[in-house]
């Protein structure tokens, strides 16, 4: 296994084994969230040579010691008790996580925007996703800009109170941003993404970002099989992708089981109302209370049922912030959904 560092010179050649890889936890503080995660790191340790994060493992993260929060602290304390009994730590930086690199070496045995594996006959590319796709530009400008020397260098000298200020505005403003690619994810979309990485010489790729979970098969134009494993947000569902030491990948709950709601894949919302693909059945009737949760924190917008589908919701909401692919419908009556 290699991984692309994020500074310069040759990939780090990384040892084989079991390969954990687990995406967009979120975490924005102290609460069941971290307590769930920090005990999931330490049962990964019993079951991966590595345990590879995809990005995005807390709602904003600023890299500097400077702007370590105790949620910080602890999973960083974490990564070095998993250091210590001979775990592998690999951290991919996501669409909110930047300068992770100053923890290499001590939290994080590599620190990257991907990372690469051989196993079972495939060549893997592990990435957040929030660069998925070629086409984004939007993506790739704030990407570049974020993780540019200048923004680094204004964050190591704005006095901490400043830049957790700026940060906290980012993290809200990322909420609302290229809004357009957030609506729904085409298997276009996903093939255009699947064509880059066969490019490349890669037979199968693993993401996050995008909160649902899937597993694709995408041929190219020749039927040449392309796999891509898409994780879904470990904030809601407490899953994540398990490479075995053959090489073939599996999704996996931690804890016991949860209900874990559906998921959108689709939205088109005008004047309140939403119509809404979703990942699985739902158990909701018309007239039913709702709550449309995000699997980025807190954020919840409330409604009602006006029609529902195998796989479709109808929608009319209260005003608040946009919904977005992932977002998970729950009844408010607390009737429990299928466990996975």
């Amino acid at each position: 296994m290699s991984v692309a560092a994020l500074r310069g010179g040759a990939d780090a050649e990384l040892r084989g084994g079991p390969i954990a890889l687990v995406s967009d936890a979120h975490i924005d503080g102290p609460g069941a969230t971290l307590d769930d995660f920090l005990a999931f790191l330490g049962d990964a340790g019993n079951r991966a040579a590595r345990v590879v994060m995809l990005g995005d493992i807390f709602a904003l993260w600023l890299g500097a010691p400077k702007y370590c929060a105790p949620h910080h602290a602890a999973v960083l304390d974490a990564c070095r008790a998993l250091r210590r009994r001979g775990t592998e730590v690999v951290f991919i930086e996501g669409n909110r996580d930047f300068f992770a690199g100053r923890w290499r070496g001590d939290a994080f045995d590599e620190v990257g925007l991907e990372a690469t594996a051989a196993r079972g006959g495939r060549r893997w590319l592990f990435a957040h996703g929030d660069l998925l796709d070629p086409e984004d530009r939007a993506a790739r400008n704030f990407s570049r800009v974020v993780r540019s020397r200048f923004v680094k260098l204004v964050g190591d000298v704005l006095p901490t109170r400043a830049g957790l200020a700026v940060a906290r505005r980012i993290e809200a403003d990322l909420r609302h941003r290229n809004m357009a690619r957030k609506t729904s994810v085409p298997r276009e979309r996903l093939a255009r993404y699947a064509d880059w990485f066969a490019a490349r010489g890669f037979d199968a790729g693993a993401i996050g970002h995008v909160h649902v979970e899937m597993a694709l098969e995408l041929p190219d134009a020749a039927g040449r099989r392309r796999e891509l494993f898409v994780l879904p947000d470990w904030r809601t569902t407490h899953r994540f992708l398990l490479l075995d030491e053959d090489g073939e990948p599996r999704f996996a709950p931690w804890g016991p089981p949860r209900a874990v709601p559906p998921a959108a894949l689709r939205i088109v919302e005008r004047d309140g109302v939403a119509e809404i693909d979703l990942d699985a059945p739902w158990g909701a009737a018309p007239g039913d209370r709702v709550a449309a949760s995000s699997g980025h924190g807190p954020e919840v917008r409330r409604g009602v049922v006006l029609a529902v589908g195998p796989r479709f919701a109808k929608l009319r909401l209260e005003p608040g912030p946009p919904l977005e692919v992932g977002d998970r419908l729950v009844r408010e009556d607390g009737a429990a959904e299928n466990d996975r």
